[in-house]
């Protein structure tokens, strides 16, 4: 009898660690509503989630409702414009590298990748929100995001490419002759810029103040006529107070090829004619100011190893290029069926809290079963005295 209850003792030890185990841990994933995981479309071989829809759907509601005022989704030309852009939008170069990756093994949600984010979201935690989960959340909840389709989206942006590129590298898949990574380097596939970052979360302004003064700079630097004298001025606003970003104090700028960089400083970038300024540019980060230069030869021959490696993105990104161009969208039937002016909400934390009553209750189960075992064996007992 005593070894029946020692178990029963250890059972219940068990089952309120795993209780605990369920309730704590700041950065542990968060469960999100039952419907965020059900799959609304795939491309090519790529699974696309209710939640990243809803992501994408949300945001781009608020910017037709700026733009077109609150009442805009009551017209029929904004509904069918929000339709096409968010579909549209879910065919894109970051669905082929998901794509890519899995031809190399790679999985934005499993091993070294899953690891890496899991670290960069408990820094995070721990920074933008003083160790609170609750806060972490509440900011998902606000940005209509899940904390899976934030993890994946950090595992896209900050991780896949550079792995990939690994393994391509290890194929022997990338170009290895250096006069012709040279050409490639001088040539319109890499592009070198300097800018004026303003951090969002500088702590010393309001977002509104932050654009403002973005936005004076970008002027400031733009009503310069001469070549010169408009670099002299992007070098003024590099150093200057509102400048957050101190990576280039010399101003020797930054050359980068697709994909490196944030895809709205990219597009700038490229488009932008030599010691031409951009508008301000708006990332989830901040406020950019950027400025394209001429290459500098000398640079280029002192700094060819970092260069070389960089150019094995363009062999990255045409692959993508290629992968997308034979990717198409197909709806599933619950993707069909869903009103994109009218989707039902995520609650970020909503399958969390399932979760922990789903244990409760298997506990409150297995205890049930267990007290009725013990009292079944104590009758056999007594009856066998």
């Amino acid at each position: 009898m005593n070894r029946v209850l020692r178990a029963v003792s250890a059972l219940l030890a068990a089952l309120l660690c795993l209780t605990l185990l369920v309730s704590c841990g700041a950065a542990r994933p968060v469960h999100a509503s039952p419907r965020a995981s059900r799959t609304v479309a795939k491309v090519g071989d790529v699974e696309i989630l209710y939640d990243e829809l809803y992501f994408i759907t949300m945001r781009a509601i608020k910017e037709l409702q700026l733009t077109y005022g609150e009442n805009a989704l009551e017209s029929a030309d904004v509904r069918a414009e929000l339709e096409h852009f968010v579909w549209e939008s879910l065919r894109s170069r970051e669905t082929a590298l998901i794509s890519l990756g899995y031809e190399y093994g790679l999985d934005v949600e499993k091993g070294d990748i899953a690891d890496s984010v899991q670290a960069e979201i408990e820094h995070m935690i721990e920074t933008s929100f003083e160790g609170d989960r609750k806060a972490y959340i509440e900011e998902l909840n606000a940005a209509y995001m899940t904390d899976r389709y934030a993890r994946q989206y950090f595992g896209v942006e900050n991780y896949l490419a550079t792995k990939i590129v690994i393994e391509m590298a290890k194929r022997g898949e990338v170009e290895t002759d250096d006069a012709k990574i040279l050409e490639m380097i001088k040539g319109e596939k890499f592009v070198r810029t300097m800018h004026v970052f303003i951090s969002k979360s500088n702590g010393v302004y309001t977002d509104a103040e932050n654009r403002a003064h973005a936005e004076a700079i970008r002027a400031e630097i733009a009503a310069k006529t001469d070549n010169d004298a408009r670099f002299d001025a992007m070098f003024d606003a590099v150093g200057g107070k509102y400048n957050n970003d101190f990576g280039d104090s010399l101003g020797r700028g930054y050359y980068f090829t697709y994909g490196e960089m944030d895809a709205a400083y990219e597009t700038a970038a490229f488009a932008l004619a030599e010691y031409g300024v951009s508008d301000v540019i708006e990332t989830d980060d901040g406020y950019y100011v950027l400025m394209r230069l001429p290459k500098d030869e000398a640079y280029i021959t002192e700094n060819f190893e970092s260069l070389r490696d960089k150019s094995y993105f363009v062999t990255l990104n045409n692959r993508v290029d290629q992968k997308l161009e034979n990717m198409t969208l197909e709806k599933t039937r619950f993707g069909k069926g869903l009103d994109l002016a009218d989707l039902a909400p995520i609650d970020a934390d909503g399958g969390s809290t399932l979760i922990v009553v789903g244990v409760c209750i298997g506990c409150a189960v297995i205890l049930a079963v267990t007290v009725v075992v013990v009292v079944m064996l104590r009758k056999k007992a007594k009856k066998g005295a």
